[in-house]
């Protein structure tokens, strides 16, 4: 019998076969349920990280398409499916940094939803001035690039749009907006009249004649603009720019994860206003010949710089106290990284009496930071510079130059941008910035750094405007205070002149619970280091502190102190 015969096999194809069989990879076993909801969130915060949960296309929209009414419609949808989505997850299923993450998407979207409460869109004449950019584009320490001019270009272009949707909009606006909106635009018409025109000059030649066009087709929309809201516009009664209660009762609780009320916030701001004036009158004993410390700030306001010479005085302070943390090592400073001082830009100038710190931005691999500074202006009259050179006094610019540059808000917002997590590299929360930034004055006068009376009048007096904030921000906005109660408050409490006391409270009008977090941030990281300090006694390292502090980005406070503790305790238990 014959039996069948199979396939014959040569001894090269056998030989084959084995080596596949040897080498191939066993099958990966399939993912739990907890790893699949971990690895889908990872993929969730890249994309949101990224802008593509609220991108409808991917061409870059000009400033004008964000201010129309289709793109508040379209941000309230894109906010809503975002909180949906994160409802489908477990969190049970996510280690800690991820549901740090997770409650940080929740309370930004939330107050995306919640803002719309505040009509801001139909409200804020401010809002609709689109040329903040362009002072970062060609005013600064280095020369604007070619592609410094053409976003410029393009930013005076799109301008006159976003004016004219604002006259569609705006409806019974506050009196305190419609007066900060007037200002802003006076000065970008003058901006834009003078020296950027000048500066133009320099442009590619390619690009001169239509920045020349298009500047002063921004200048005469500004002019219209301003006509607008003087003269035909209808305004809303003062003070119609509150909150109320309710509202900041939930921002502290929903966006800020804060166990304040407003009424609370205020005692806590008397109790540390209290204990700051008894400072103030002990170093006044100590320095001020028999005067208060009030006597003490009248003298010492009369020592500043020239008008003209302030970005200077603050870079002279920044780079000293920069000098300070790499001599005695107190904290890394991460290579790659620059800041940069510039002029306050015009939309900014009522609202940071100072000066402020601009954001970061990166240029040929290294991260630049704008520090805005705020000089005397052709436009003030004697009186107004004269408040303004003593307000920019040496003792305060020694306070404002580390708490916005080096180890405060620039060096954070370095760190930040340095996270693995991309999520912490995009949001950030005041509390947490404005916290660390005066936790950084408190840090430098502990170890040596102000070494003047005025230097640490400067920083005293300073804790005493930022505690006065604690007692006026939920005040305004809950009807205990007038603006003019809040602008004498500034003045008669804190010793601010008149034009400063004014640029705060109409800050405070436009930003609900900002202002508390200064205090509040930096008593929470205060509690946070002392509780560290008693748990892990010699093994706390307060460098190592504020380093791993810094590289959770800028997150709520109590969604820093998970993130800390995690970091720290994590890393003794593996050791």
């Amino acid at each position: 019998m014959v039996r069948p015969r199979g396939p014959r096999w040569g001894v090269a194809a056998a030989t084959a076969l084995l080596v596949v069989a040897a080498c191939a990879r066993p099958t990966a076993p399939p993912l739990s349920p907890a790893a699949r909801d971990a690895a889908r969130f990872e993929e969730f915060v890249a994309r949101y990280a990224s802008g593509a949960l609220r991108d409808d296309d991917n061409d870059p929209a000009p400033p004008s398409a964000g201010v129309t009414a289709a793109a508040d419609r379209r941000a309230l949808r894109h906010a809503g499916e975002i909180l949906s989505s994160l409802e489908q997850f477990d969190t049970t299923h996510l280690n800690v940094q991820q549901r740090i993450d997770w409650l940080m998407i929740r309370a930004a979207e939330r107050g995306v939803v919640a803002d719309t409460v505040l009509r801001k869109a139909e409200r804020d004449p401010g809002r609709y001035v689109t040329l903040g950019s362009i002072y970062w584009q060609v005013v600064g320490e280095r020369a604007p690039t070619p592609e410094d001019w053409n976003s410029a270009l393009a930013t005076l272009e799109d301008a006159p749009r976003a004016l004219a949707v604002g006259r569609e909009r705006l409806a019974d606006p506050p009196d305190v907006w419609v007066r900060l909106a007037l200002g802003t635009a006076q000065r970008f018409e003058a901006f834009l009249d003078g020296e950027f025109l000048a500066r133009a000059s320099g442009a590619p030649d390619s690009l001169r004649r239509r920045l020349v066009a298009a500047a002063n087709a921004s200048r005469d929309a500004i002019r219209g603009y301003a006509a607008f809201l003087r003269d035909t516009l209808r305004v809303a009664p003062p003070g119609s720019w509150a909150t109320g209660a309710d509202y900041y009762d939930w921002l502290l609780r929903e966006v800020h994860y804060l166990p304040y009320t407003a009424e609370s916030m205020i005692a806590e701001g008397r109790r540390i206003h209290e204990a700051t004036k008894r400072a103030l009158d002990s170093l006044a004993a100590q320095h001020g010949s028999g005067r208060p410390w009030l006597g003490m700030v009248s003298d010492m306001q009369t020592r500043h710089p020239e008008a003209g010479r302030i970005v200077e005085a603050y870079r002279t302070a920044s780079h000293r106290v920069q000098a300070f943390l790499i001599r005695d090592d107190l904290i890394r400073l991460p290579p790659c990284q620059e800041l940069l001082f510039v002029p306050t830009p015009p939309a900014q100038r009522e609202t940071y009496a100072w000066g402020g710190y601009g954001g970061l931005r990166e240029q040929d691999g290294v991260l630049l930071g704008r520090f805005f500074v705020t000089d005397v202006v052709p436009e003030m009259s004697p009186a107004e510079a004269s408040d303004k050179l003593r307000a920019q006094n040496y003792g305060w610019v020694s306070v404002i130059a580390l708490h916005e540059g080096y180890p405060g808000h620039h060096l954070q917002r370095v760190y930040a941008r340095l996270s693995p997590r991309p999520l912490r590299r995009r949001m950030s929360n005041t509390y947490f910035g404005e916290g660390w930034a005066l936790y950084a004055e408190h840090w430098m006068r502990r170890v040596g750094l102000f070494t003047t009376p005025d230097q640490r009048l400067a920083q005293l007096q300073m804790r005493l405007w930022r505690t006065a904030r604690v007692i006026v921000d939920p005040s305004l906005h809950t009807g205990r205070m007038t603006y003019e109660q809040a602008v004498r408050f500034m003045m008669d409490e804190v010793g601010l002149t008149r034009s400063a006391a004014e640029a705060e409270v109409n800050r405070y009008t436009t930003w609900p619970t900002q202002a508390p977090s200064y205090i509040i941030g930096w008593l929470e990281i205060e509690k946070l280091k002392a509780e560290l300090q008693g748990e892990l006694g010699q093994q706390f390292s307060e460098k190592r502190f504020h380093e791993v502090l810094l590289e959770q980005g800028s997150l709520p406070l109590a969604l820093m102190r998970r993130a800390v503790r995690d970091a720290m305790l994590g890393a003794v238990k593996q050791r």
